[in-house]
């Protein structure tokens, strides 16, 4: 297994493959093990980063003073990428990992070439809320008040990586088990709120890279009019709609959301340093 030091965290992760990097960014408390099927389609043209979050799966344990918020994760991501000598990465985010993903991208865009937003999660203005989703908040809000609340968390969890196949369903489940719950709780606390909200929107805004935003069709914890939101306030940019699965479309439609991706990458990745001076005369 591969570790690399950032600050005082230790990180797990691997690196697969070969070509124009790609970083993947981990939804909350999942292990980089459930991009291993879409790596598979795309390892002979990129070399792709997978790495476990602070305090989630093999990166732990944490100390008790370490930081677990939104903007400490995307400060591992910029230091992974510096650590591990990329550029000019394609950031491919999914649910909490597209906050993550996003502000490194604005801090740091020397680091970034395009970003994909899976399924971004985020609290919806009051007004908006549908009350029967069993959404993040919800589980956050149980993680705070109660801990004997953690077989309702199991199930809701269950929930929603229902669609995912076996046994990655099964891992996904163990993965919300085994991690640290004041990482977890903390992570997610910072993206709650009217305020971090319009944070999103903000950083949505006001990133100049090419922005690829993608959802399912059946994916109730990412509705369609927060992702149109998100895609109005970019500069340039797709939009997708992968129809007839959920929240996780990279592992229902494996083959064609890879396509999507390779094609993305190729229609707007920069030309690299390497290959500029190749091409000289």
């Amino acid at each position: 297994m591969s570790f690399i030091n950032v600050g005082s965290v230790k990180i797990y992760y691997q690196l697969i493959g070969h070509g124009r990097p790609v970083v993947f960014v981990n939804g909350w408390t999942m292990s980089c093990e459930y991009w291993i099927p879409l790596v598979e389609q795309l390892k002979d043209k990129h070399l792709c980063l997978l790495y476990d979050p602070r305090g989630f799966a093999r990166s732990q344990p944490l100390s008790a003073e370490t930081g677990v918020d939104i903007d400490d994760h995307a400060e591992d991501l910029h230091e992974l990428i510096n650590g591990l000598g990329l550029g000019d990465v394609n950031l491919v985010g999914h649910g909490l990992g597209v906050w993550v993903a996003l502000l490194a991208a604005r801090r740091h865009p020397q680091d970034v070439a395009t970003l994909t937003a899976i399924a971004p999660e985020s609290e919806l203005e009051e007004e908006d809320k549908t009350a029967e989703i069993p959404s993040i908040w919800r589980q956050a809000s149980l993680l705070l008040k109660d801990l004997a609340a953690l077989p309702v968390l199991r199930n809701l969890v269950a929930w929603r990586y229902r669609r995912a196949p076996e046994p990655l369903r099964t891992r996904l489940c163990e993965d919300f088990a085994q991690a640290d719950r004041r990482a977890a709780y903390h992570m997610l606390a910072s993206c709650m709120g009217k305020e971090n909200h319009q944070r999103l929107r903000r950083a949505f805004a006001e990133i100049s890279v090419p922005a690829l935003l993608a959802r399912g069709t059946e994916d109730r914890l990412c509705p369609e009019p927060v992702l149109r939101q998100f895609f109005d306030l970019i500069k340039s940019g797709k939009l997708a709609t992968v129809r007839g699965c959920g929240h996780l479309p990279m592992l229902e439609y494996t083959g064609e959301f890879s396509a999507l991706l390779a094609d993305f990458f190729a229609k707007n990745s920069r030309p690299s340093p390497k290959a500029l001076i190749g091409n000289r005369p």
